[in-house]
């Protein structure tokens, strides 16, 4: 009864606030969104529904430092198509070439190049495939209707530093499942289902499928970008569902991510992490590790998180709906500074601590809204926690029950 009533007085706060508005769509706007936002009984599960975005548009001046990370700004006009077909392949275009050499051992395909305006197709199915790229100059990769499985290693294996745009062909259904164990060669990495050196830069409208059993789902030793329109779902076991060194930029699209494991996490980054738009769900489930105890110091454990930085967080925009239900689990964990200037965060955690200490939201430094709206449910922690300062900016509300620990922010 004091959930429904603290809801009750929460959405008369948001109509009274809003009450000088005179466009009444922008006022229904406004509550739909608030009350997706605080729903005292809110669940969250995933979404695979479309996604309706403005049209993401290029950036066209080349001083921009991001004008690199649109697939538009070149011209691919060198094609091969790889066509898989259980345990061959068919490539078709790399005679032509003479800079580039793409050999098949089976349906395991290995491309050399050191042309700069290649553009790879992948077709059709194998479960015993896979494709590694050494290139010295960044490609285009589309996927097109591919489904590929590696029992010894990743599906794709990107050994170029440089950036690979990764494309998904209109209308098509792709999936790519890696091994639940992992054939690397001396000297190389090889971190997931999706593996680059370089870059990975999501783009189309078609869906990508990735079954992580031996490593993360999508990783990248650079950064990472999805552009709106595209559709990913990541099942992970092994390690995290998204995880880059260098950054990951989520700009739309439609982002499912399931991670089953202890001290995993469903986005991960060793640098920022920035929500500019789109919908992203991430759930995960498994408890926290324990990584180090002694007699004489206190447990070193890494806890699951919907979304982690060993830097800073920021999110202007789009959906987070992020929910972990394992021992210490966290929704956000910021190891630097979480700034919210817009968009709607739906955070729960309903485990309870034994090594980890349970969070909604957690900043290791400042916590600062200036905009959006959050809801952010622990069960058995803290909703909002700031290691510094927690800041809300002029027009919000606050609404906290200790003894149910949960809290509001519009």
């Amino acid at each position: 009864m004091n959930r429904i009533l603290s809801y009750i007085l929460s959405l008369a706060f948001v109509i009274a606030m809003t009450g000088c508005i005179s466009d009444d769509s922008d006022l229904e706007t406004l509550i739909a969104e608030s009350e997706q936002a605080i729903a005292p009984y809110i669940d969250i599960d995933f979404d695979y529904s479309p996604l309706f975005e403005d049209a993401d548009e290029p950036i066209t001046d080349p001083t921009d430092p991001y004008y690199n990370d649109y697939v538009e700004n070149d011209t691919y006009d060198r094609v091969i198509y790889i066509t898989f077909n259980g345990e061959n392949v068919e490539i078709d275009g790399a005679d032509s070439y003479g800079k580039v050499n793409v050999t098949a051992n089976g349906a395991h395909v290995t491309i050399n190049s050191n042309y700069g305006r290649m553009e790879y197709v992948l077709r059709g199915w194998s479960l015993n495939g896979s494709v590694k790229i050494y290139s010295e100059h960044k490609f285009k990769l589309t996927l097109d209707g591919v489904n590929l499985t590696n029992p010894n290693g990743a599906a794709i294996n990107d050994q170029c530093g440089k950036s690979v745009y990764l494309v998904l062909n209109k209308g098509t259904y792709n999936s790519l499942t890696d091994g639940a164990t992992y054939s690397v060669p001396s000297g190389e990495q090889m971190k997931g289902a999706f593996f680059s050196e370089g870059q990975i830069i999501v783009s189309g409208t078609g869906l990508l499928n990735v079954n992580a059993q031996g490593g993360h789902g999508i990783a990248s030793d650079d950064y990472i970008r999805f552009r709106p329109g595209c559709r990913v779902n990541v099942l992970a076991s092994a390690g995290h569902g998204v995880k880059a060194n260098d950054g990951i930029f989520i700009d739309g699209g439609v982002l499912n991510i399931s991670v089953n494991g202890d001290g995993f996490k469903g986005i991960k980054s060793d640098l920022d992490v920035e929500v500019n738009g789109g919908r992203t769900t991430v759930i995960t489930t498994g408890n926290s590790k324990l990584i180090e105890q002694t007699l004489e110091t206190m447990a070193d454990t890494s806890s699951c998180a919907g979304i982690k930085s060993d830097a800073a967080i920021v999110i202007n925009g789009g959906t987070l709906n992020l929910k972990s239900t394992g021992e210490g689990g966290k929704g956000i964990n910021s190891t630097d500074d979480l700034t919210i200037t817009g968009g709607i965060v739906n955070v729960i955690t309903t485990g309870k601590k034994v090594y980890s200490s349970p969070k909604g939201i957690k900043s290791d430094g400042n916590i600062t809204v200036s905009g959006g709206a959050i809801y952010s449910y622990s069960r058995w922690g803290n909703p909002i926690e700031a290691e510094a300062t927690l800041t809300i900016g002029p027009g919000y509300a606050t609404n906290e029950n200790d003894e149910l620990f949960w809290k509001i922010i519009y």
